[in-house]
């Protein structure tokens, strides 16, 4: 993918999947987001999503090794990238890009490649995630590891709504005011371009398919309840009763419990936006070798195991798919029967992030995305 001198700009517009309770406070957190230092010698720097170090901290393999993980969470994937950016090469270890940053983040000199030969727990990933492999090379070389899988899926309430068949049910005019949309530009733009031009990949798109997408949003908004800040504020409207349907987050079907909702994952035609959240190593990271030994680690059947379990999300350790006693998410993720489970689903590229012929690029989807806000 070639680089931009601003892959990003104007990207603070997206919110993150997992900043579901992020209101006042976490935008005033956010605001102070920083990079510590290391304090010790063997210390690793952790930017990434809260609760996936989970798997790095598991065991005694850091008190082993006399280092720490200090942990800076995100609210975006963005954040990831202004940190390396701004002055965190050389003191960034660990990151966890998405699969779509990784070849302008690789290209851009934002990441070190990744040495196969000490990740020897890469020969126990199930055969289903390694067909994404070309999602995390750049040139033939290795800078990401997928870590975690989920998706963006219709969610909806069995006892208010029939079970829908297209995202388009979503716009029936018996249902306004009892459907959201989703709080997060690529997830918005690829699942509702999939739906109004059918594209093997909606991340390639024309101008025209482009605005296409963004009315079928904007007619989504005229029909919702509101504009969701965060997935917590879907997850409290499906609590309550208040919608039937929205765009969502696998890990809902488990924060609704103890409520009276049982919410159930449709399977709508055009299909499902699925991503992978990989593990990076930041450009000329302070602790290379123990770096390595952390992805490893993270990859063993055992800490993959309590990373599902803890966050309620898929993994790729084919072993460890067998030994999560959580059934709920064994059965959201298929761990039975993978094939199954990404069948519906669709994983687009990276937006352009320069012309390409007839094609939008980031920039002109981060506008179109402005525009639907404003509408």
């Amino acid at each position: 993918m070639r680089n931009s001198s601003n892959p990003l700009k104007g990207s603070a517009l997206s919110i993150t999947r997992r900043g579901f309770m992020l209101g006042a406070g976490g935008m005033a957190a956010l605001a102070g987001l920083g990079v510590r230092p290391s304090s010790a010698a063997g210390d690793v720097t952790f930017v990434g999503w809260e609760g996936y170090d989970t798997a790095f901290k598991a065991g005694d393999l850091l008190k082993n090794a006399g280092a720490s993980l200090q942990t800076t969470y995100i609210a975006s994937i963005e954040d990831i990238i202004t940190k390396l950016r701004g002055g965190g090469i050389g003191s960034i270890d660990l990151t966890t890009l998405i699969y779509q940053y990784v070849g302008f983040s690789g290209a851009s000199g934002l990441l070190d490649e990744i040495d196969e030969s000490k990740i020897p727990n890469l020969a126990g990933m199930h055969p289903r995630v390694k067909a994404f492999d070309k999602f995390m090379r750049v040139d033939g070389k290795l800078y990401a590891i997928p870590f975690t899988f989920s998706s963006i899926p219709l969610l909806y309430n069995p006892d208010m709504v029939p079970e829908p068949t297209s995202w388009l049910d979503m716009l029936k005019p018996e249902y306004k005011g009892k459907v959201v949309g989703y709080p997060d530009v690529m997830s918005m733009i690829v699942t509702w371009s999939k739906t109004a031009n059918g594209l093997e990949d909606p991340s390639r798109m024309t101008k025209a398919q482009l605005d296409a997408t963004v009315d079928l949003m904007i007619k989504l908004k005229q029909n919702s309840r509101t504009v969701p800040a965060s997935l917590g504020e879907i997850s409290d409207m499906f609590k309550r009763g208040e919608i039937a349907m929205g765009m969502g987050w696998e890990p809902m079907i488990k924060w609704v419990e103890g409520s009276k909702v049982k919410l159930k994952i449709a399977s709508p035609k055009e299909g499902t936006f699925a991503y992978l959240d990989t593990v990076n190593i930041g450009k000329n990271a302070p602790n290379r070798d123990l770096d390595h030994e952390l992805i490893n680690w993270a990859l063993a059947p055992e800490n993959q195991k309590t990373f599902a379990e803890a966050n309620i999300l898929g993994i790729v350790n084919e072993k460890a798919m067998g030994m999560v006693s959580d059934k709920v998410t064994s059965e959201i993720y298929g761990f039975a029967d993978l094939d199954k489970y990404f069948a519906n689903k669709f994983l687009p590229g990276m937006f352009p992030l320069e012309a390409e012929g007839e094609l939008v690029k980031w920039d002109d989807v981060l506008a179109a995305y402005e525009t639907y806000q404003r509408a």
